[in-house]
């Protein structure tokens, strides 16, 4: 059985540490989701936070996130 190299692994989800994240408005991580994943309750300074159902796992976000505040889980 031959295993799909390009598809993301969707048993990790990202997961942000809210002690690291510093909310700023302009996100890189936010701003690379392929999906829109990255979320923010409220306009400026909101908690954020990754929706599971849109996560696909893909790891950009862990990849151009400068606090290292996002993993998997």
């Amino acid at each position: 059985m031959k295993k799909n190299k390009n598809k993301s692994n969707k048993s990790k989800k990202a997961y942000i540490m809210e002690s690291k994240c510093d909310k700023s408005p302009f996100c890189p991580s936010k701003r690379v989701c392929p999906t829109k994943a990255i979320e923010r309750e409220g306009f400026f300074m909101g908690k954020v936070f990754v929706n599971d159902e849109n996560c696909i796992g893909c790891g950009k976000c862990i990849q151009v996130c400068p606090h290292g505040a996002i993993t998997f889980r």
